[in-house]
């Protein structure tokens, strides 16, 4: 795949000063690390907020993540992540069509660092010193030390911007025939690609040296992408290509990112109304999947780990493969309903066997994704594609917000005594439903609008 894409990927329209050319492997590499700490950190934080939130058994530390109130917890810190990203998001987006992406990508991985690290020390003798502020007990309903959780993720979420920064890198370096295929390689080989990694180290370090160590190696991983940014990555916009370029605050807050976004013609705003369902879906498969694995399998970090591997690697290949062969309108439409299918499989699994194939029928139908993104990007100047992008990092981020609260109170609500009756892949079933709904926009607007656009 490498060897195929290599020559027209590393096409640059700049020259940094050290005589390195930025190219699409430049983007690759930072969202590629930045994603092997969120695949170290993922399926070990759960038992981190379980050991903080859960009461002692047996005189030891409880560190259960399938507990209703673990469960509604780390809902509740997610959801801060997601609600400061979506506030300044757009924001970051923006301001790298201004200052340039490398600025923003360091800022966003020393930020992520800087949460990892605190995550991974979250309730040490380092952090007692929260126990001495009377309010957070009450606030949190547990121990005061939870609320290093919440810090953590407050500075995540006011540095969160590596993944639409790197994909306005990408853009600016491809040509515009080749920007779908481009972007749709970035997301699989820098996400899925380090999930391939990441989840399954992470699940092994976590079950035998704790969940605190692959959370704290996730750390250092990001400082060293901050380092590799700073002084070795070239910047791909110069300033003569952001010479007469200024940030507009009226755009750049999160309300402007939107309006902007939604009110553009009404071909980009039906397909960001599509990217916006589609993200609000994509959201259940953050939101409690080991947690849901283990409540509904019993399988630990370790054993979610070939799941989470064969999930990366289709994430890897689902858009190379299917993008070029269908084309950017059907691997849109078929991969909404693609998705929906397999998250419907996945909410109604009775068995290990059938929860694998359901999760993998799920991420090739996310091949309508990068297809999405193509779209809206192909409809917009070259100056303004962070602004855009940033604006659709503010949709993915505020629907993170609502998602993310909403599926895990739904999962603790329909495993709680208090549901008329249990159904613990409910919130697969609300997400296959924004699909559908996705599917039915998508047909409508590529029938009445896609020919003026070449689709």
């Amino acid at each position: 795949l490498i060897a195929q894409q290599k020559p027209q990927l590393t096409a640059a329209k700049a020259t940094a000063s050290s005589g390195r050319s930025p190219s699409f492997w430049w983007a690759l590499l930072a969202n590629w690390l930045y994603f092997m700490s969120l695949g170290l950190s993922i399926p070990n934080l759960p038992y981190v907020v379980g050991g903080l939130v859960n009461p002692l058994k047996d005189g030891a530390v409880n560190t259960d993540p399938t507990t209703p109130a673990a469960i509604r917890v780390s809902g509740d810190i997610e959801a801060l992540d997601q609600a400061l990203t979506f506030l300044g998001v757009g924001l970051l987006g923006a301001l790298s069509d201004v200052v340039g992406r490398k600025p923003l990508m360091a800022w966003s991985a020393l930020g992520f660092g800087c949460t990892c690290l605190i995550q991974g020390t979250a309730g040490l003798p380092l952090w007692r010193s929260f126990e001495a502020l009377p309010l957070l007990p009450r606030l949190l309903g547990s121990r005061a030390s939870v609320a290093t959780l919440f810090v953590a993720d407050a500075i995540d979420g006011v540095s969160s911007c590596m993944s639409n920064v790197a994909q306005a890198y990408v853009a600016d370096v491809s040509p515009k025939e080749k920007a779908a295929i481009n972007l749709g390689i970035f997301q699989g080989l820098s996400i899925g690609g380090a999930f391939v990694f990441a989840f399954p180290i992470g699940g092994i370090l976590g079950a035998k040296k704790g969940p605190r160590v692959p959370i704290l190696a996730a750390a250092v991983l990001q400082f060293l992408n901050f380092l590799i940014i700073t002084f070795v990555m070239p910047e791909p916009l110069p300033p003569a290509a952001r010479a007469n370029r200024k940030l507009d605050l009226r755009e750049a807050n999160p309300v402007g990112a939107l309006r902007k976004l939604f009110g553009r013609a009404p071909f980009v705003r039906d397909v960001a109304t599509v990217y916006a369902l589609v993200t609000l879906a994509r959201h259940v498969l953050d939101a409690q999947f080991t947690v849901y694995a283990r409540y509904k399998f019993g399988w630990s970090q370790q054993q979610s780990g070939p799941l989470l591997v064969l999930v990366g690697l289709m994430l890897a290949i689902a858009p190379r493969v299917v993008v070029p062969r269908l084309g950017l309108r059907r691997s849109i439409t078929g991969g909404t309903l693609v998705f929906a299918a397999g998250l419907l499989g996945t909410a109604f699994a009775a068995t290990a066997p059938h929860f694998f194939a359901a999760i993998l029928v799920a991420a090739v139908g996310c091949a309508c994704i990068p297809a999405l993104v193509a779209v809206l990007t192909s409809q917009t100047a070259e100056g303004e594609r962070g602004a855009l992008l940033g604006g659709l990092a503010s949709v993915d981020r505020l629907l993170g917000t609502l998602g993310t609260t909403g599926y895990a109170r739904l999962f603790a609500y329909f495993i709680s005594d208090a549901a008329p009756f249990k159904l613990p892949g409910a919130h697969f079933v609300a997400a296959a439903g924004a699909l559908a709904v996705a599917f039915g926009v998508a047909v409508g607007t590529f029938a009445t609008h896609g020919a003026a656009h070449g689709y």
